[in-house]
């Protein structure tokens, strides 16, 4: 296998020498370097490495650089011998090298060749490169789950509602799983909420600190467990009630600071809302285009400003459904006054009454095929 790497290595050098060279882009220094013949290929990984180091920096424990980067070297399409997923190498002095095949360069494929890649790169910095770390499958399986439900907030209630339908699989299975020769295999929900659950278990005593380090030098996996979280169960049996436990407090809890999609849509009825008093004292309801016609009165500014200031808090927590409706109505609420702002009022009225429309379909749409879905699973009464 590594002549064949260093055979692809060969390629990407030698091509310059028929008018193509391999195009370098890097995240930020220290971090991930990346080498592709295609442009758009590189700057699309590099972007999606940064994406994963900020996302994984305080879960990882990752410094702020290492000495070295990490190595990611985009295979051609079509390359003889070359891996189809991913591979990774750490050389004697350390170095981590990061070879994608066609198969693992977009995608979740790719998130998972960068945090195998990654973790490899910790082990080395914690244990130094003596010898190869030992990255277990379901730590890549779990480090890409979080990235992916903390980056997109729709894959976090697929997840949820996926893992309520099951069991928890066994701790033990989970943490001794074996990694298949394309890399990372298994449980990835499981995987996921393993990686949730310690890390939510971790105090101030760095439990998963320690236990993460532990993992990367290689070991039994469930000794380093009880090592680690001391205190926390007496046996095989205690351990296991413990995780089943935490799998089902964690499918409950809101991971995210977000708001599930009735709270959402609740939240935006009552901000688009506007009940005032009319000439004769009665209360009305103000359409919101005539809000934003009447905007520089005073009592109408201060209460779009207190409007806006409470939509700000909560925007960025939004279900997705609803982010882009949210979005549209707190601009609609920051609209200045003025020619500038007079042109912008229709623009938005418009937009929020198709993102809100948007948002109610989407919502509809999905309570459907869950219905339907649970339908299918509901056994008949005899």
């Amino acid at each position: 296998m590594n002549r064949v790497l260093w055979l692809a290595f060969g390629l990407l050098v030698g091509m310059p020498l028929r008018g193509a060279a391999p195009v370098l882009a890097a995240s930020l220094a220290g971090r991930f370097e990346v080498a592709s013949m295609d442009a758009a290929v590189a700057h699309r990984v590099a972007a999606a490495a940064e994406e994963g180091w900020r996302v994984l920096a305080a879960p990882l424990g990752l410094p702020p650089a290492f000495p070295s980067p990490v190595f990611v070297r985009v295979l051609p399409a079509g390359t003889s011998g070359a891996v189809a997923a991913h591979e990774v190498a750490v050389e004697p002095g350390g170095l981590v090298t990061l070879w994608l095949g066609a198969r693992a360069q977009a995608g979740s494929a790719l998130r998972v060749a960068l945090v195998d890649a990654l973790l490899h790169r910790l082990g080395v910095a914690l244990h130094g490169a003596t010898a190869p770390p030992v990255v277990a499958p379901w730590l890549v399986l779990g480090a890409v789950g979080w990235w992916e439900t903390r980056v997109d907030g729709a894959r976090l209630d697929a997840l949820r509602e996926n893992s309520r339908r099951r069991p928890p699989p066994g701790l033990a299975a989970l943490l001794d799983g074996a990694r298949g020769p394309a890399g990372p295999e298994g449980d990835a929900a499981g995987a996921t909420w393993c990686f949730t659950f310690l890390l939510g278990e971790s105090s101030r005593g760095g439990e998963w600190p320690r236990l993460l380090a532990r993992l990367l030098a290689g070991g039994d996996p469930q000794a380093m467990l009880a090592q680690a979280y001391v205190g926390r169960f007496g046996g095989a049996e205690d351990r296991e009630l413990w995780w089943q436990t935490g799998w089902h407090h964690h499918l409950r809890q809101r991971v995210l600071p977000g708001l599930e999609a009735e709270e959402a849509r609740g939240m935006l009825v009552t901000l688009s809302r506007f009940v005032f008093a009319d000439e004769g004292g009665a209360d009305r309801l103000v359409p919101l285009a005539e809000v934003l016609a009447r905007r520089s009165e005073p009592l109408v500014a201060a209460e779009l400003a207190r409007r806006g200031a409470e939509l700000g808090r909560s925007v960025a927590g939004m279900h997705p459904f609803y982010r882009n409706a949210a979005l549209t109505l707190a601009e609609a609420f920051a609209l200045p006054a003025g020619p500038d702002g007079d042109r912008r009022q229709s623009v938005l009225g418009a937009q929020w009454e198709r993102d809100w429309a948007d948002g109610l379909a989407l919502e509809a749409a999905t309570r459907a095929v869950l219905d339907r879905w649970e339908a299918r699973l509901r056994v008949p009464t005899p």
